[in-house]
């Protein structure tokens, strides 16, 4: 028997065509793009920037660990012949499960309209919607978000309580899950050389962005001010430009370590380097 239950192969078998495409759209409440999208624009619009940059920290801390788990167990997929999307890397945890649960239920818990009651429930909406959308997708078996959303409620525990949401010691740990993710993608010995590439580069990634984000916090933040509507528009595009950059272009391992440093630490430091009365009028 898989690690799935045999879950993902019922599911392939019994929905109709039309349901794996909704969940395509649904399962981006999970993707790192709209993580950290969210968590920008939550980090410059508003004037707590402890909490919304531990908000950030947080969540590059959970991207790491997720890199560094799949390295270390080196877990495929479920099989090509079972699934309804594309997907890359290994399959254990699940990256999306962690992710959301780190981020969703921080976020519940950081923001101050409603209940924090309902603010709890949407977000276990959301990351039970994500976990659904993985499976449905084919991309997952059902141990790798059970294992996701489990693994993100200890890093959470971890984060909010031992780190006592601090930003610094938030994006501390997330350069410590960088460094290990790296270090796994290059002691680790991977069946599939193109897959450890893959995982290397990620791992890259994430180095590069922690540490950007970690230095643009000890020399910048928390910066004063907010980033106005426009701002943020043009803030997001050039980020996100380069962030494409990095991710879909084959380039030399240390040019993608400086452009995420680049666009993690832009992303702390943005408040600082922009002027309201220029680009917002």
């Amino acid at each position: 028997m898989t690690r799935g239950w045999g879950i993902v192969e019922l599911l392939h078998k019994t929905l109709p065509h039309w349901i794996p495409k909704v969940f395509s759209v649904v399962t981006q409440l999970g993707d790192v793009w709209l993580l950290f999208v969210l968590g920008a624009l939550l980090y410059w619009y508003t004037d707590d920037r402890d909490t919304f940059g531990f908000l950030l920290g947080a969540t590059l801390g959970a991207l790491s660990l997720t890199l560094a788990l799949k390295g270390f167990f080196a877990l495929a997929r479920p099989p090509d012949a079972i699934r309804f999307a594309e997907a890359t890397g290994y399959g254990f945890p699940s990256g999306h499960a962690l992710g959301s649960t780190v981020f969703w239920f921080l976020l519940a818990l950081s923001l101050d309209r409603g209940s924090r009651r309902a603010r709890l429930a949407a977000a276990s909406v959301i990351v039970a919607v994500v976990c659904l959308s993985r499976l449905v997708l084919g991309v997952h078996f059902a141990v790798d978000v059970v294992a996701g959303v489990g693994v993100g409620l200890v890093y959470l525990a971890v984060v909010i309580w031992g780190l006592k949401r601090r930003p610094r010691a938030a994006f501390a740990l997330a350069v410590l899950c960088a460094i290990a993710a790296v270090g796994i993608a290059v002691f680790m010995s991977p069946v599939e050389a193109a897959l450890a590439r893959t995982d290397l580069v990620d791992a890259v990634t994430a180095l590069g962005g922690t540490i950007g984000a970690f230095v643009a916090w000890e020399l910048v933040g928390p910066p004063d001010g907010t980033v106005g509507r426009w701002a943020s528009v043009v803030g997001l595009f050039v980020f996100g430009i380069l962030s494409a950059i990095g991710l879909r272009v084959p380039l030399p391992l240390v040019v993608v370590f400086l452009i995420n440093a680049v666009v993690q630490g832009g992303i702390v430091a943005y408040p600082k380097m922009v002027d309201r009365r220029g680009i917002d009028g």
